[in-house]
């Protein structure tokens, strides 16, 4: 029997109810033929009453006792040899004949129908709520931004705010240090310095998360790269990508939004000299000095959420195709849970591949960064809803001023913008659609 099945019905055997004497009809009085005996007036019908008085009281005392015995084998039948057989029927039920109102209450009482028992169906989980992201490539808080920040604050992202703050985070690569002090690594060719007004400028328009693998994140030192964890923190930024050990580093964050829960990672190919994390000292995450790490470090992620986002630093600067190298990287985050991947570091835009039912953005390029022109200062946002069943990824085409301001582009640069990854994409083997002056790539899970 299967749980759920109803438990079998026990019948018990009842006694043989007892039939009703039939009672003798009295004969007519008289005297017998022949007797001298003369009754007396009245005599023979007292006799004949009473003959039928104990004839009634015989028949009553034999229900008695039938009805008393066939009482005693109902309720002491069912514990000899047909106790074990529980499903078995009383001749009368195989008979098909009735039990009478006492027999059936009798039953009834010795042994109450057990319940069946009932199998709880599972509750399946419910599916997670779509999450949605707008990411966006390189932004700084040294050179000429510096001195942008710290006169506009959050006025630095007017033109594109909105877009991160429709969504449940806003996700970015911190390019530099934010720090009024640190220890300028003097023996780099380039070295940046962030204000840390930044943080709180980017907090204010929706960057809630940051990746800082990269090469630029150490270049104020050790002290340098822990200040822009306090004056991130203290904004409310998540920082992933460094951390002040490199367990800290590669594990990334795990966030919650409405109980749908989105893991971030960050990791680089570009490592100077001293800026990986160590077990004991501050740093960045490796990417592929660490492939090993980096898959299982996702893998352990996406373990822990509904979605995994991974920052890579990677390729050479200003080089726009990804090689095999980065291919194989980004299909290796995907395979191992990621559901996007957004790189940076050529500093110009690249196309997108849809892959294994995730996307990989190869190059998000600059987003405030002063002193580039032409397409180096070009580039999109990139507003992703995310699902268990699909990407919807939405391209806003982006541009940037001479100081590093961002706005969105329209007409014929929006449009050359998109067309650019349109091509890009293409030879990614994926389709990116434009629409009113948006870029859309869909993947189906």
């Amino acid at each position: 029997m299967t749980p759920g099945d109803p438990q079998p019905y026990t019948r018990y055997r009842a006694g043989d109810a007892g039939g009703t004497p039939a009672g003798s009809a009295a004969g007519p009085g008289g005297r017998p033929p022949g007797g001298p005996y003369q009754p007396r007036a009245g005599g023979g019908r007292r006799r004949r009453r009473r003959r039928r008085r104990g004839g009634l009281v015989a028949a009553i005392a034999v229900i008695v006792v039938l009805v008393l015995a066939g009482a005693v084998f109902a309720v002491v039948r069912p514990f000899g040899d047909d106790a074990s057989a529980g499903t078995q029927s009383s001749p009368a039920a195989a008979s098909g004949s009735a039990q009478t109102g006492d027999e059936a209450a009798l039953t009834a009482t010795a042994s109450p129908s057990p319940s069946p028992t009932r199998t709880k169906t599972p509750t399946p989980k419910p599916s997670p709520k779509a999450a949605t992201v707008t990411a966006g490539g390189d932004v700084i808080g040294g050179f000429g931004v510096s001195s942008v920040v710290g006169s506009m604050g959050s006025g630095l992202f007017k033109g594109i705010a909105q877009f991160f703050e429709a969504s449940d985070y806003g996700f970015v690569n911190l390019e530099s240090p934010l720090t009024t002090g640190g220890d300028p690594q003097g023996w780099k060719d380039v070295i940046i310095k962030g204000n840390p007004a930044l943080a709180k400028a980017m907090a204010k328009s929706g960057i809630n998360v940051v990746t800082m693998a990269n090469n630029h994140a150490g270049d104020m030192g050790d002290s340098g790269l822990l200040d822009s964890f306090k004056y991130c923190e203290k904004a409310g930024i998540t920082v992933v990508g460094a951390g002040k050990t490199l367990k800290q580093a590669q594990s990334g964050a795990v966030l919650n939004k409405d109980g749908t829960k989105t893991a971030f990672l960050g990791f680089t190919d570009v490592l100077p000299v001293g800026y990986p994390a160590t077990s004991s000292s501050p740093g960045v995450s490796p990417g592929r000095a660490n492939l090993n790490a980096v898959t299982t470090n996702i893998r352990n992620a996406a373990k822990k959420s509904d979605f995994v986002i991974v920052g890579w630093h990677w390729n050479f600067e200003y080089k726009r195709a990804p090689s095999p190298l980065e291919s194989s990287e980004g299909k290796a985050a995907v395979d191992a849970g990621a559901d996007i991947v957004f790189a940076h570091h050529p500093h110009l835009l690249d196309g997108v591949q849809a892959y294994h039912g995730g996307l990989i953005f190869y190059s998000l390029g600059n987003l405030v960064f002063s002193g580039f022109s032409g397409e180096t200062a070009q580039t999109v946002l990139v507003k992703a809803s995310m699902t268990k069943d699909s990407i919807d990824a939405k391209l806003i085409p982006v541009t940037i001023s001479g100081s590093g301001i961002p706005t969105v582009a329209g007409g014929s640069t929006g449009q050359s913008i998109l067309q650019r990854v349109k091509s890009l994409s293409a030879n990614l083997g994926t389709t990116v659609t434009i629409k009113d002056n948006r870029g859309y790539v869909h993947v189906k899970r």
